[in-house]
């Protein structure tokens, strides 16, 4: 049996998927394990986690390493080629430790290009796909031509995104603590999540994470549990606006005008938040900008398929 594996690295987690050859599409051999974003956590650690998760999933589904034929890594923090060269390099020589061949294909993607290809429907060439987790960012499609808005990073950019969101919570409660806003429950809800007991104490909380964007973004989920709240519909409609400016960005790029072009949605925000999902439907749907779909197959299946078509 020949597989192909396709790799899902965010900044949170890793997934790690083993396909057969002839069917890129569904898999039951999954396995999981840290972030790999190596503007997180640096190339050399990024390299090693992946290439643990690889051997513990070789391990605990029996696969030999020989009948692996290729490797597709669909990484954020790996959207420029100098990027997914530096990756691509050390991925390579662990994965030789691991007995894989050196004649096995290896690619390494942006995780949005790898989402992109797993969410198009086989036969399809045109599609649009936003990505809201711990960063955010877009990319579309057209005939071969691949387009792109975001991917800056959360010193330039990640409007949108669980960081932003979860920065803008912690600007609001340094605001009430100041007075400089009315009180809401958002303070409350931050320092029930962090353990804290008072606004000032999460100074120190934050600036002195070892991964503090994470830290950060890892406020969304627990002020997503309250968007009822008009003080989070607040923030998250401002969230969807970042949202939809980048598919305005990308249809400013493409060459043809489609209102019935499938935009895909990924990443946690989207999961978690009904009224970001709903926002965001409504408002591209209502402008003409494309129709919102389920995605096909998954992004570990994306950068499988990228790999087999692109990798060397």
């Amino acid at each position: 049996m020949e597989y192909i594996i396709g790799i899902d690295g965010g900044g949170s987690k890793t997934e790690v998927a083993f396909f057969q050859k002839d069917d890129l599409h569904e898999t039951a051999k999954l396995s999981y394990g840290p972030g790999s974003n190596p503007r997180s956590v640096g190339y050399e650690r990024s390299a090693e986690r992946i290439a643990a998760i690889v051997a513990d999933g070789m391990k605990e589904h029996q696969i030999m390493p020989g009948s692996v034929s290729a490797v597709g890594a669909g990484i954020a923090g790996a959207g420029r080629l100098q990027e997914q060269e530096e990756l691509t390099r050390r991925l390579r020589s662990l994965f030789l430790k691991l007995d894989i061949s050196e004649n096995s294909k290896i690619g390494v993607f942006s995780d949005s290009e790898a989402a992109l290809q797993g969410a198009l429907p086989p036969g399809s060439s045109r599609g649009m796909l936003i990505i809201s987790g711990t960063g955010s960012n877009a990319v579309a499609v057209e005939e071969g031509t691949f387009f792109k808005s975001g991917g800056w990073g959360h010193l330039f950019g990640d409007e949108g995104s669980g960081y932003e969101i979860g920065r803008e919570v912690l600007r609001r409660v340094a605001k009430e603590r100041d007075g400089r806003a009315a009180s809401s429950l958002l303070s409350q809800i931050v320092l029930e999540e962090t353990g804290v007991s008072r606004p000032e104490e999460l100074i120190d909380y934050y600036y002195q994470a070892e991964d503090q964007k994470r830290e950060i973004a890892a406020l969304a989920k627990p002020v997503l549990r309250h968007e009822h709240l008009p003080e989070v519909q607040e923030i998250l409609k401002e969230t969807v606006h970042e949202l939809a400016l980048h598919i305005h960005s990308l249809h400013n790029k493409m060459m043809h005008e489609d209102r019935d072009t499938p935009v895909f949605t990924a990443g946690a925000i989207f999961a978690h938040s009904s009224f970001v999902k709903e926002e965001f439907k409504t408002y591209i749907e209502s402008n003409h900008l494309g129709r919102i779909r389920k995605a096909y197959s998954s992004p570990s299946s994306g950068a499988a398929k990228l790999t087999e078509r692109r990798g060397v």
